[in-house]
This record gives structure tokens, C-alpha cells and sequence, in this order.
């Protein structure tokens, strides 16, 4: 018997398949893994929210006119203030369509005096400053946007208030000077006297808002808002009277409802939240 092989059929490797019709088999990866962390990250990004509860801080500006009945043949006058203000604010927010907010303000209702010559002059007065509001809002909805995701939207609302009157006095101020009226070599004494009061009795008025509410953090908002008001009541009054050689000749009032625009910024924290799937730890 002969066990020897030619080192040209040692060294030559077998190429044949191991089963006739051999199809190579690609490898199948597991995806089970991944597609839980898609359907996770999904689901942060798509939640139904059922309600939810802020909190609001708002620095605004507000501009009111007021009303003159006489200006003395022009020697006072009126015009449109503007006056900083702040507030605070509770929100409740259902299936982010609906929402309704009590709101506290300082923001002042002011009468501003002018008396008009050479170097004219000007004289501002407030009121209280307290005003309390309940406004309903609704959220403008585009396309087939789902409602119930909360994102940066419009949003629109009405709503009605009251302005808390203490009836105090608020300023008085007097005013004297000179005058020659025709030819009379004798100057005439002209005094002007300005009593400032608030209302006794308790005001009101009604708003409307547009406002942009930005999405900016998993719990926070921010809103930029305009708003018309109209006011219901006088909330400041203030007396004029006008004398020539201390005899009253005139009178006038200038009045002050709290009518004009307010225009602000809202910082709003969400501190309850309440989602359709259940979970209410989490937040987008």
C-alpha cells in the first residue's frame, strides 16, 4: 500500500462546496433593541397632554387716555400715558385647546395733567394700581395639527376684571401767576387748583388678548402678547378749578376709566401636568 501524496495535492485546498446549491445566508441583526428606543424617543416627542397648570410672571407695558371736560381756553390739557406694570398668574390648560387664567396686577390707571405756555407742564397721577382679571382663552389651530400636543401656537382670549378702589386722595397741587388782560395797567392773580381722588366704589372692565406662546423648555413657556382693554367706571377723577383774582371763573375734571393697549412678555412655568397615557411624571 502507498501512503505517499505529491506535494502538489498536499498543498491544494478543497473548493468544493460542502452541499451541492449552496446559497449564502445574510446575517439578520436584531433589531428589538432598537425599535424600543425609536418607539421611546416617538412617544417624548408625540405626548397627548390632558391638562396641564402653570405659573406666570409678566412685565408689560400699558398706555391709557383719559378724559378732559374743559381745558380753559387752552391753557391746560391731556394726552396718552405709558407706565410699566408686572403681574402674576395661574393657568389651567384642557387638551391644549382651552385655557383660563386668573391673573393679579399692579398696573396703574393715570390722569396726566398738562398746563400749556412758554415751558409747558406736565403732572401724572395714579390710581391704586390693583386690578384683578379672569380671561379664557382658546388656541388657533392650523391644518391637521394634533390639538392635544403641546407646542408653540396662537393663542386668542376674552375676558373681564376688576380695579379695587380705595377712594383717597391721591394728590393736590396749586398753581399761581400773572396776567394783564387788555389794555388795564393792573396785572390780573390767575390760580389753578388740581384735587386728585380715586373712586369709592369698586371698577371694571373687559380685555381681549392675542398672544404667541413660545415652547422653549420641557416645562417652560414664554408669551408675547397684545392687549385691548376697556374700562367700566372712572377709577381716577381729578378737580380743576380756575380763579382770577380769587373769583372762580371755571371748571374742569379730568377723568380716567383704564381704556388703552397693554403690550408684555410672560414667563410661565408648568408645575402639574396630566397626560392621556397615564403617566403623570412626565414632561415634554
Amino acid at each position: 500500500m502507498t501512503l505517499a501524496q505529491s506535494n502538489e495535492d498536499y498543498y491544494n485546498p478543497v473548493t468544493a462546496p460542502v452541499k451541492a446549491n449552496y446559497e449564502p445566508v445574510t446575517p439578520q441583526i436584531n433589531k428589538f433593541k432598537t425599535r424600543r428606543a425609536e418607539t421611546a424617543l416617538s412617544r417624548i416627542n408625540n405626548i397627548r397632554i390632558r391638562n396641564r397648570l402653570y405659573f406666570g410672571i409678566d412685565g408689560f407695558l400699558r398706555t391709557d387716555k383719559s378724559a378732559i371736560s374743559n381745558t380753559f381756553n387752552g391753557l391746560i390739557d391731556t394726552r396718552t400715558g405709558a407706565k410699566s406694570g408686572y403681574s402674576v398668574s395661574l393657568g389651567w390648560i384642557n387638551q391644549e385647546k382651552w385655557a383660563l387664567e386668573l391673573e393679579y396686577a399692579r398696573s396703574p390707571i393715570h390722569n396726566i395733567l398738562v398746563i400749556n405756555g412758554d415751558y409747558p407742564m406736565e403732572y401724572k397721577m395714579e390710581n391704586d394700581k390693583n386690578n384683578l382679571a379672569l380671561r379664557m382663552k382658546r388656541r388657533l389651530l392650523f391644518g391637521r395639527s394634533n390639538s392635544s400636543l403641546r407646542k408653540s401656537a396662537f393663542w386668542i382670549g376674552a375676558g373681564a376684571g376688576i380695579v379695587p378702589n380705595s377712594g383717597k386722595q391721591k394728590e393736590y397741587l396749586k398753581f399761581e401767576g400773572y396776567a394783564r388782560q387788555g389794555r388795564r395797567p393792573v396785572l390780573d392773580t390767575l390760580f389753578l387748583t388740581s384735587d386728585t381722588h380715586t373712586s369709592s366704589k369698586i371698577t371694571s372692565f373687559a380685555d381681549v388678548t392675542a398672544e404667541y406662546v413660545l415652547k422653549v423648555a420641557k416645562a417652560v413657556d414664554l408669551s408675547f402678547y397684545a392687549r385691548k382693554q376697556w374700562g367700566f367706571g372712572t377709577s381716577l377723577t381729578t378737580d380743576m378749578a380756575y380763579f382770577v383774582n380769587k373769583v372762580q371763573t371755571q371748571q374742569s375734571t379730568i377723568k380716567a376709566d383704564g381704556s388703552g393697549m397693554t403690550f408684555g412678555i410672560s414667563l410661565r412655568y408648568v408645575f402639574a401636568i396630566g397626560l392621556h397615557d397615564g403617566d403623570p411624571n412626565h414632561r415634554k
